[in-house]
């Protein structure tokens, strides 16, 4: 899996002689056992990309790159679980393949002077990396769940317990002394478990914690976690720990996290209207958030999934600007234009290191031209005088 950092040093790059190739293959069910119809598709679309190529005179530093696409396109037959996503430019020496979710869009290809990241970043930004472990008095299972898949890990062992004594001593004197022992056993079972979790959170490096247990486990399992394990905590839930199946498990782990982050969706949308309404740390409509981006003031970029918006570039200084005007604003060289702005605005966010969030829908973010900020500062209050209040 493609790290944050990867994504933003992909969008650092530019190809001067337009040959950077963004490859996206997204699978889907065969009509027939050949499999044959996903080579074809992505062959036309190869031989489309290579006509356009010849007509702008590039086409030998490109064509090496686009027939490597064509072979490892040949090897994904039958691999209908997870799409590919391949970024190539053969003049600077790039060649990223990874492996990822399946994307929202259909297999395409793009020749562009970047690198096409809008559908890699969409496909990250799904349910977080996740460690669901559980626990129970005798034992903890532990599962990993990444995008739709759930894999299940080594049990984390604490050893033998200590005996128990089985008598309450001479008419029952001994039973509340035998009870206290047994609820110590559990609680040293517990802060075990707790410390090697947090451990395993420090090798393994995952986004979000899930807890599977019965409800009356839970006050002791909870108190004894470290506040980084309760920062990542997103949930529990009630579950038979030795008889749960990994499918069971999975589903209680994408219901968690899917209400988790819509609850969060809505929070980050209603803050940013709020702080548009205060003169504050939000800006809505392309404009606005243009302007933002470009003074690197955005701390998360907001965009509905169907944003799309023309505008223009600087061919020297890559100033954008929604007015469609032919010389540059800024520092007076020729603009291109560009049909769709939505992927400047995302490789401009991973340049300075904002967040980037996708909504399908959302009545407030639609009113407000599809596309919001929720900003760090404010560039044009941040005056000594304002400062010294």
């Amino acid at each position: 899996m493609i790290t944050r950092e990867e994504i933003r040093q992909l969008a650092q790059f530019e190809s001067p002689e337009g040959s950077a190739i963004s490859f996206y293959f997204q699978p889907h069910t065969p009509q027939n056992k050949s499999h044959r119809e996903e080579a074809i598709l992505v062959k036309d679309l190869v031989r489309d990309a290579l006509r356009k190529a010849e007509r702008n005179g590039n086409h030998v530093a490109l064509r090496e790159d686009l027939e490597r696409v064509l072979t490892i396109v040949d090897g994904l037959h039958g691999n209908h679980s997870r799409g590919k996503a391949i970024f190539a430019c053969r003049e600077q020496g790039i060649w990223h393949e990874l492996d990822v979710p399946p994307l929202p869009s259909a297999s395409q290809i793009r020749v562009n002077s970047r690198f096409h990241l809008r559908p890699l970043v969409d496909a990250n930004s799904g349910l977080p990396r996740t460690c669901i472990a559980l626990v129970n008095r005798k034992k903890a299972r532990i599962f990993e769940l990444q995008e739709s898949e759930i894999t299940q890990k080594p049990d984390l062992d604490f050893g033998i317990a200590p005996p128990v004594p089985r008598s309450d001593g001479f008419q029952g004197y001994e039973a509340g002394h035998r009870e206290r022992h047994v609820e110590n056993m559990v609680m040293q079972h517990f802060k075990m478990f707790a410390e090697s979790l947090l451990m395993l959170s420090y090798r393994e490096k995952f986004e979000a914690l899930l807890i599977g247990c019965q409800d009356d486990s839970w006050p002791e399992i909870e108190s004894q976690l470290h506040t980084e394990l309760k920062q990542k905590l997103r949930g529990r839930f009630p579950i038979d720990v030795i008889s749960a199946t990994a499918e069971e498990v999975r589903q209680h782990a994408n219901r968690i996290l899917t209400e988790w982050m819509l609850s969060g969706q809505m929070g980050l949308i209603r803050e940013v209207m709020g702080e548009v309404q205060r003169n504050g740390r939000g800006a809505v409509g392309l404009k606005h958030v243009l302007n933002a981006l470009e003074m690197q003031e955005v701390q998360t970029l907001l965009m509905t999934r169907s944003f799309t918006a023309e505008a223009v570039e600087c061919t020297n200084c890559r100033h954008l600007d929604t007015r469609m005007v032919k010389t540059c604003a800024v520092c007076a060289h020729e603009t291109r234009v560009l049909s769709d702005v939505s992927d400047a605005l995302v490789d401009l966010a991973l340049r300075n290191g904002a967040d980037i969030r996708y909504f399908d829908s959302d009545p407030d973010l639609q009113k407000a031209g599809h596309v919001a900020a929720l900003l760090r500062f404010r560039a044009d209050q941040n005056t000594a005088q304002k400062m010294a209040v």
